[in-house]
């Protein structure tokens, strides 16, 4: 009976230590507004996570999708524009909430650049 108990538990914890979606959103926003002229002026909207799946070596590789909207140069809001962000997880440990990452392929729009084919692939 404790075996059969232990079986059913261990998987429960051990699933709670990956990084989930808000997580990757959480630092998508962070990296995406920390490349505005005034990141404390970020706004965004209809972020989610497009994809997400589970590498073999305990990464989870995850991309958010969305729109931000910042100040410019002159203080008023440039408007949305739209962005994504490929992330690359992995839980600091089994009982920590920190997370260990690095971006991959990324993109942040302009109202001068069009978004890319990579935006359409990952994000439509």
């Amino acid at each position: 009976m404790k075996k059969i108990l232990l079986a059913l538990v261990v998987p429960l914890i051990l699933a709670g230590c990956k990084p989930g979606e808000e997580k990757a959103i959480s630092l998508a926003k962070y990296e995406v507004a920390a490349n505005l002229k005034d990141p404390a002026s970020a706004q965004f909207r209809n972020v989610k996570v497009s994809k997400m799946a589970d590498a073999e070596d305990g990464r989870v590789v995850a991309v958010v999708c969305g729109e931000i909207n910042g100040k410019n140069g002159f203080g008023a809001y440039a408007g949305f524009h739209p962005f994504f962000v490929e992330l690359n997880m992995k839980s600091k440990g089994m009982f920590s909430k920190g997370v260990d990452y690095t971006l991959g392929d990324h993109f942040l729009s302009s109202k001068d650049t069009p978004p890319p084919p990579a935006y359409t692939e990952r994000c439509q």
